[in-house]
């Protein structure tokens, strides 16, 4: 019982985690329609980025993540910009090739600047690493941590849709954008908000998975994963996507731990195919239903 409860908490502290990417590419979902296959690649710039202002810029953990934020939540603007907001209007299945396009340069730009294969760790660990024991249980302070953070990251962003005008605004574009433009409210400017939003949930991702695991460039492929997670969820619920990811770290850690490392890889796949195909909408979202 010990052993499955050591996998089940792990699991679950590392899918809260992949449930906040998964907010990130929900908050687009839901406000353009549009899937970004970009997403891993945005994780991986944040911690890259977190890792240079402390590693070589000398900068402290506050100031580094702080400057990391800043900067995502720039260049998640800019790609809304270009080459995204000229698309508007093009067929919706281009639109998501052009975040594949995106992701994809990135990746080139990413591994030029900082290599392929190498491992970086953040010295001095951005998170404390000395394990934690409760009763025969030995907890990672990381995974702890990074779960803490997550949930609530989750709590400030439900907080911001619920009380502010900005996030208002956001619900509305995200229900229907004719109503919302009638209403005066900028499409655009929430559009641009709304990457910048996501970029910065998948950079604070990508700061936590690469201060547990290290950062090289296939962490990006743990960011997709976001993927698998919103749909199980619903694509359209950050509440859903949660869950999902939550129910993709349980899986993984039991699979670990019971199976082997090989299958985690793909599990959150082959769980998203099985759901989809009973729960065509995930667990939490809504059935449009189209006049014609």
């Amino acid at each position: 019982m010990t052993i499955f409860l050591q996998h089940a908490i792990s699991g679950l502290m590392v899918g809260a985690i992949y449930g906040l990417v998964a907010a990130g590419f929900v908050l687009i979902v839901k406000a353009t329609d549009v899937f970004n296959f970009a997403q891993g690649e945005l994780l991986i710039l944040g911690a890259f980025v977190c890792w240079s202002l402390m590693a070589q810029a000398g900068l402290p953990a506050w100031a580094a993540v702080l400057l990391t934020l800043v900067a995502a939540y720039v260049f998640g603007a800019a790609i809304e910009h270009f080459p995204l907001r000229p698309m508007i209007g093009e067929p919706l299945y281009a639109m998501i090739l052009v975040t594949l396009a995106v992701g994809l340069c990135m990746r080139g730009a990413l591994t030029a600047i900082w290599g392929g294969m190498s491992w970086r760790v953040f010295k001095p660990p951005l998170l404390p690493v000395e394990p934690l024991k409760i009763g025969g249980l030995i907890l990672s302070q990381q995974h702890i941590y990074g779960f803490c953070i997550a949930i609530a990251v989750v709590l400030i962003l439900s907080a911001f849709f619920k009380f502010t005008k900005a996030g208002l605004a956001m619900r509305i574009v995200a229900e229907d954008h004719k109503v919302a433009q009638a209403m005066g409210i900028s499409v655009q400017r929430v559009f641009r908000n709304t990457w910048a939003m996501s970029a910065m949930l998948a950079a604070i991702g990508g700061v936590l998975l690469g201060s547990m695991n290290g950062i090289n460039i296939p962490l990006a492929n743990i960011g997709l994963k976001a993927i698998p997670a919103a749909l199980i969820g619903g694509a359209q619920s950050i509440p859903g996507a949660i869950i999902g990811g939550l129910m993709i770290g349980l899986l993984e850690g039991l699979s670990t731990g019971y199976i082997g490392h090989g299958i985690q890889d793909v599990l959150a796949y082959i769980v998203m195919i099985i759901v989809i195909i009973f729960f065509p909408h995930g667990f939490f979202g809504l059935e449009t239903i189209e006049r014609v």
